[in-house]
């Protein structure tokens, strides 16, 4: 019997190990962020030449040129937008002093079509893993729901502000 629980055991290591992994369908799908779409500068920003957002390539509490300093910080939707007011590295990236939540379309813009286990193009936002991502859009029916995105498998959906979250800033590029 401790024999056979072992097995279970160690296939079911094995299944979660492999099924963490990002699966990517290069060969059926498009891709919706190719890395060549990006400009990817030594600040740790990039600059997306279609939607012209400049997006920081680490989630807020990440650092690092693959983000893998750091945690990811999970704050509530409120929490959110007041940490733009203060005074970190992140919010002052790059000298820049006008960063922002992203919308939901905006962040939805991030989403890779043809990846999930996260749905993110990792060459160019390293470290993001598959959880989920504030945007600061409300829901209009629900005036204490915010939309956010699960980058699992880039399906946005609205939850209560309370409930902790990631974030990833973004500001607009003046021409």
């Amino acid at each position: 019997m401790k024999q056979y629980l072992l097995c279970i055991g160690c296939f079911c290591l094995y299944t979660t190990s492999v099924l963490s992994a990002q699966v990517c369908q290069p060969n059926s799908t498009l891709a919706a962020t190719p890395t060549d779409q990006f400009v990817q500068h030594q600040d740790g920003t990039l600059t997306d030449q279609t939607t012209g957002l400049m997006w920081q390539r680490c989630l807020v509490g990440q650092q690092g040129k693959d983000c893998s300093t750091g945690t990811a910080e999970q704050l509530s939707w409120a929490e959110a937008l007041l940490y733009l007011a203060q005074e970190t590295p992140q919010t002052r990236l790059g000298g820049y002093q006008d960063w922002r939540l992203p919308n939901i379309r905006e962040l939805a813009s991030l989403v890779e079509l043809q990846c999930s286990q996260p749905a993110i193009n990792l060459t160019l936002f390293p470290d993001n893993g598959i959880g989920h991502v504030w945007s600061s859009s409300t829901y209009r029916f629900y005036p204490h729901y915010a939309w956010f995105l699960d980058f699992a498998d880039g399906v946005f959906i609205y939850g209560d502000r309370q409930d902790k979250k990631r974030i990833r800033l973004v500001r607009d590029i003046t021409p």
